[in-house]
């Protein structure tokens, strides 16, 4: 038996350094932990608080090719409103009651027809 505890004696002094290196790495990594711990508890226990703006952003949209060639009814050979489905000639008195902002303008009856509206019967069209 004395043997043996003499072997495990020089086995720990010849690998003292490594062990002693192992030891301090698990403390350092305990010690990580415990703080790491402590703070989380602290922050856990500070109100978040969440700011808001009390305005919506502003989005500014460019105007389409189209949009930009279609805003006055007597350019345009049919127009529409945005909120409809009927075309009409420049002319009609339907048609220059659409606000200008909804205004759509069609180069033909198959471009009308191509964006889903149908031709008023109204004013001789």
């Amino acid at each position: 038996m004395r043997e043996k505890l003499q072997n495990v004696r020089v086995w720990l002094l010849d690998h003292e350094s490594a062990i002693m290196a192992i030891c301090g790495m698990i403390i350092i990594g305990f010690l990580c932990y415990i703080f790491g711990w402590f703070s989380g508890a602290q922050l856990a226990e500070q109100p978040i608080t969440v700011y808001r703006t009390t305005q919506d952003p502003v989005v500014i949209e460019q105007p389409s090719e189209e949009q930009k060639n279609a805003l006055r009814p007597e350019d345009c050979v049919y127009v529409g409103s945005t909120k409809g489905t009927k075309y009409y000639t420049p002319d009609c008195s339907y048609a220059t009651k659409i606000d200008p902002e909804n205004l759509r303008c069609f180069r033909s009856d198959q471009d009308a027809i191509d964006k889903g509206y149908t031709k008023s019967t109204s004013c001789g069209t």
